[in-house]
């Protein structure tokens, strides 16, 4: 390789007028001519000039995610997009997770304890876990970010249930329901402060003077075989609904089983709307109409948000929400038609 030694010696300018002419010293003063002369040569002679140098790669981050799975245990197509986001994001900044764990391999103290013995730079989290744990794992992992969590003490990036609550059922009510029911997550507790998708139903007919049975508000603990069984009951139910509002895209195909199981048709005879678009929402039969959560782009942004953390942004804990919209496919009839 070249020396500054031998490009001084090929254009007769000095070693040191050289070396301030490479290492681009904006104090320095040469001609036009001189510098084109060197900067030439440096190129000629293969001699890698300063800026140009190959720079000393930063220490491999050691960044971890507790993964989501469903209550069987099973990959959940929803949080399986957004960890793809997470991937491509960390790939395209020179990062990759280091290890994934689920919210059952951290449910017991002694593989909590297990996971977090090698110290972690960064950890992204779609599953809130236990108090006790939660701060354990905080004065394990400086960086935490939460996905599709509800947590202030740690950045989150997340969609307004209530607000995708809202727009599902406006659909339905625009369409003419007024028999509507829900299926989804467990209903909340008295007192509970926890606005989501549950209680943009109750509100959402409320407003519109709607009736509302105990009967069309079913828990299905977000387990598909739970939400095809209490499908079944609510269509035995003496008033059926006209259509059923699901907290998930999962749910809704579950319910949609249920559906045909009895020889209902959809839209025709029953009307569905779910929350999410995944993957197979839009080859379903028929086709879901469903409110559309940016998933890849909501592990992109929590990939970015750890990385700025580990990176020094020390601002206040944010609360990040992303936007959804209304997918209109198949799955719900206009009775106003």
């Amino acid at each position: 390789m070249s020396t500054i030694r031998d490009i001084a010696a090929a254009t007769g300018v000095s070693i040191a007028s050289v070396s301030r002419i490479l290492n681009q010293d904006p104090t320095y003063k040469a001609t036009d001519a001189t510098r084109k002369k060197v900067i030439d040569a440096a190129k000629e002679m293969n001699y890698i000039i300063s800026g140009q140098r190959k720079q000393k790669q930063p220490p491999e981050l050691r960044i971890g995610c507790i993964y989501r799975l469903t209550p069987e245990r099973q990959t959940d197509s929803y949080f399986a997009s957004i960890l793809r986001g997470v991937q491509s994001y960390l790939e395209k900044h020179g990062h990759s997770l280091s290890f994934i764990h689920s919210q059952f391999d951290i449910a017991d103290e002694q593989s909590l304890e297990s996971a977090f013995q090698t110290p972690c730079d960064g950890l992204l989290i779609m599953d809130i876990p236990s108090e006790k744990a939660l701060a354990y794992i905080l004065s394990k992992v400086k960086h935490i970010v939460g996905i599709d969590t509800q947590n202030n003490r740690i950045d989150t990036v997340r969609y307004n249930r209530f607000e995708a609550g809202v727009t599902a059922m406006q659909y339905l009510i625009d369409n003419g329901h007024k028999k509507i029911a829900y299926i989804g997550s467990k209903l909340p507790q008295a007192n509970n402060l926890n606005f989501g998708r549950y209680e943009a139903y109750i509100r959402m007919m409320q407003i519109h003077n709607l009736p509302t049975r105990p009967e069309w508000s079913v828990d299905c603990e977000w387990k598909q075989q739970t939400c095809f069984n209490k499908t079944l009951e609510l269509l035995r139910a003496p008033d059926v609904p006209t259509a059923i509002f699901t907290g998930s895209d999962h749910m809704a195909i579950a319910c949609t089983s249920a559906l045909h199981q009895m020889h209902l048709s959809i839209p025709q005879d029953i009307s569905v709307i779910g929350i999410s678009d995944i993957e197979g929402a839009k080859y379903h039969n028929p086709p879901l109409t469903t409110v559309a959560i940016p998933q890849v782009q909501i592990g992109e942004i929590a990939a970015k948000t750890l990385l700025s953390r580990i990176n020094g942004n020390d601002t206040v804990t944010k609360q990040i929400f992303v936007s959804t919209r209304l997918v209109v496919r198949e799955s719900v009839r206009n009775l106003n038609a």
